[in-house]
């Protein structure tokens, strides 16, 4: 049994232990409270823009912000995230990854699970995408995808645990962040003209539900659907509609920035 697992790894599975003629039992790992939003940003826009609108909502707000997890694919690029944060002189934000001194990590596991607890930003690896029970998350935002489409729908779960209908996933990603990215992934970061959810589902030989609200699913549905419902812009994410600054015009893939940064 598994929580996740995609055509290629269920075929893996099947392959190490010589299933020749097994029956496989497959439930369809749609979370459809969670809308789907991706965005691709310049690698020259700084860290702190990216984020303004969360460091902006963080200084307003304090310890009463919406709980946020922002997930990155390595150490390093957690660690430049959390220095953003702190140069703009946020607080109640933390940062969780495989390196992190196992009291401070329970520490921030007690705080989560408080759906009042301090921390309102946990920056993490996907070392906190798994064996965890985060309370009142309703956002979770990718800033890079993972390497596989399993641990993309794994983390995106952490939110709308709590069954919340605005419960939000936002990809975001420049140039660099796309190496080593398997088949599924590539084609759900590259998909600008259909469901997200269904590209994502498609993963599993799974669809979506035909009964979906449209300005619920992703970004791409609600684009084309015209809806006349009030509260209708409650359902987008605050970062997608931004204009960011760039430091240059150069969004090439330094050779500086080796595979090794991809460690948990």
């Amino acid at each position: 049994m598994t929580a996740t697992a995609n055509k290629a790894a269920r075929a893996d599975l099947k392959r190490k232990f010589a299933l020749n003629n097994c029956h496989e039992i497959i439930d369809n790992p749609d979370r459809d409270n969670i809308k789907l939003f991706v965005k691709k940003v310049k690698s020259t826009v700084p860290i702190a823009d990216l984020f303004f609108f969360l460091i902006k909502l963080l200084r307003e707000k304090k310890e009463l912000c919406e709980r946020f997890i922002i997930f990155c694919h390595s150490i390093k690029l957690c660690s430049d995230v959390f220095s953003a944060f702190k140069m703009e002189k946020c607080h109640n934000i933390d940062m969780y990854h495989s390196k992190t001194n196992e009291a401070v990590k329970e520490n921030i596991r007690k705080d989560m699970q408080d759906a009042n607890g301090k921390i309102r930003v946990l920056i993490a690896t996907s070392a906190a995408g798994m064996g965890v029970n985060f309370q009142a998350v309703n956002n979770v935002i990718h800033f890079s995808p993972p390497k596989d489409m399993d641990s993309f729908v794994q983390q995106l779960g952490r939110a709308g645990r709590d069954g919340s209908q605005t419960a939000m996933a936002l990809l975001l990603f420049n140039s660099r962040h796309c190496r080593n990215l398997d088949d599924d992934m590539k084609k759900y970061i590259s998909n600008e003209d259909s469901c997200r959810r269904q590209v994502l589902l498609s993963a599993y030989n799974c669809n979506p539900s035909p009964d979906r609200v449209k300005h619920l699913c992703c970004d791409l549905c609600a684009g084309t659907f015209s809806c006349e419902e009030k509260n209708c812009k409650d359902y987008e994410h605050p970062c997608i509609y931004n204009e960011f600054q760039e430091t240059s015009d150069d969004d090439s893939d330094p050779e500086s920035e080796s595979d090794t940064d991809y460690f948990e």
